[in-house]
């Protein structure tokens, strides 16, 4: 394990006490949280997680470690949420009126957004009382800036910590609930691409609204830190190897099957590119509401020999595919709500695995692929350019190493867990 980093030495006496609030937890889509907690309990810091639900997948040996030690809000008997809402009405009354009227009498898109908040706040009560039968924390942290913030805020007040979050994608851009409140509330934002911290920044000073008139916040008060954290990768567990190349090409994608991952575009691709004359496979490695359709574009293309829809699969077995794949494409564009993703997770996952990627200019992701240095971008939702580029890779090998090899570098330049964790850290104890 690395040393200890001297932010916990310089600040304080002992490393803070955290306590994280998370939606779903652990999920096979956000492993990257687990990367920040592995990293920071292993720096001596105490990370107490509280999750508002359980995992529906099947998860890794791994994840179901972690599971072990979080605790989980629902489902929750009426008895013991009674019990939680008692305790703190009667311990801290102002502190519990004030937030439950502050967040209900906020603006709000819709009535059924309002009831919604009604219940994040009962469930935050109980999440509070969760995390105060743990001992004492210094700090709570969300994960995500949807209703897991809200539980975070509340949770903050009525333990009188310090409340911040880590805004990813969705949670920004698709029917935000409260965030310019959410923003001003918090210690610091983090975000894992210099774009969202932008738009945050938007948000946060009173530039951007959310359609329904200005903003509330007060011209004259501060606003929240936003820093811009990419999320970090265990470079050890993420290494190339040797002989990997299969007998004949081998295309990759993992990827949730959403709108945003652009894959019916990856779909038709294929279909163009077996047109000309390629032979190759594909495997798309992930589940989502789109698995029907995209099934469906398979059929009718004709490709069921040459496009695989894997399902979702536990991170070691996600190592393999990338160990025996001959390049990974993703191409992501913004969905028809406004859905987008910010650096995927599972494209870094690649880099550094010394795959050549294709993706787009979309989001984040400029900010870890430089097109034709370390990858290939097109427009999003441009399937003739990305039939194009992944063209040049099946027909260049000594294209394929050279991007790779400079994807990795670019990865253990940037994307180290453990140096994205000690800046995460820094603010922590700030």
């Amino acid at each position: 394990m690395s040393r200890r980093p001297e932010a916990t030495e310089a600040a304080e006496v002992r490393p803070p006490r955290l306590a994280y609030v998370i939606g779903t937890y652990p999920s096979l889509t956000t492993t990257f949280i687990d990367r920040e907690i592995h990293v920071l309990r292993g720096w001596g810091v105490p990370v107490r997680v509280v999750a508002l639900r359980r995992p529906r997948h099947p998860l890794g040996p791994g994840q179901r470690r972690l599971q072990a030690d979080v605790r989980y809000v629902l489902p929750v008997t009426p008895v013991a949420l009674l019990h939680s809402h008692l305790h703190f009405l009667l311990r801290r009354p102002v502190t519990y009126v004030s937030i439950l009227v502050f967040l209900l009498t906020r603006r709000h898109p819709s009535a059924r957004a309002r009831w919604r908040t009604l219940l994040h706040v009962g469930e935050a009560v109980h999440a509070a009382r969760l995390v105060q039968q743990g001992g004492a924390v210094d700090h709570v942290h969300a994960h995500f800036v949807d209703r897991a913030a809200v539980v975070a805020m509340v949770v903050s007040r009525l333990l009188g910590v310090p409340y911040s979050a880590t805004a990813h994608a969705n949670d920004i851009y698709v029917d935000p609930v409260l965030l310019p409140e959410k923003l001003a509330a918090a210690k610091f934002v983090a975000t894992c691409t210099a774009y969202n911290a932008a738009h945050l920044g938007t948000v946060a000073d009173g530039r951007h609204t959310d359609g329904a008139g200005t903003d509330d916040r007060d011209d004259d008060s501060p606003g929240p830190s936003v820093v811009c954290i990419h999320h970090g990768l265990d470079l050890r567990v993420f290494q190339p190897q040797s002989a990997r190349a299969p007998a004949e090409p081998h295309l990759l994608s993992v990827a949730q099957l959403r709108p945003k991952k652009g894959l019916v575009h990856l779909v038709d691709a294929c279909a163009e590119l077996r047109r000309r004359g390629y032979v190759f496979t594909c495997e798309i490695v992930g589940e989502g509401p789109l698995r029907e359709d995209l099934s469906a574009r398979i059929r009718a293309h004709g490709l069921q020999d040459v496009v695989t829809l894997t399902g979702a699969l536990p991170p070691s077995e996600v190592v393999e595919r990338y160990a025996r794949s001959s390049a990974f494409v993703l191409p992501c564009v913004t969905a028809a709500d406004g859905d987008r993703d910010g650096i995927p997770n599972a494209l870094l996952e690649a880099m550094a695995m010394e795959l050549p990627v294709v993706s787009t200019h979309h989001s984040g992701i400029p900010e870890a692929v430089e097109h034709e240095r370390t990858g290939l971008l097109v427009p999003p939702g441009d399937t003739a350019a990305l039939t194009d580029a992944v063209a040049r890779l099946l027909d260049d090998p000594d294209l394929r190493r050279r991007l790779g090899g400079r994807a990795r570098a670019s990865v253990l330049q940037a994307f180290d867990i453990e140096a994205n964790g000690r800046r995460l850290l820094e603010q922590f104890v700030a």
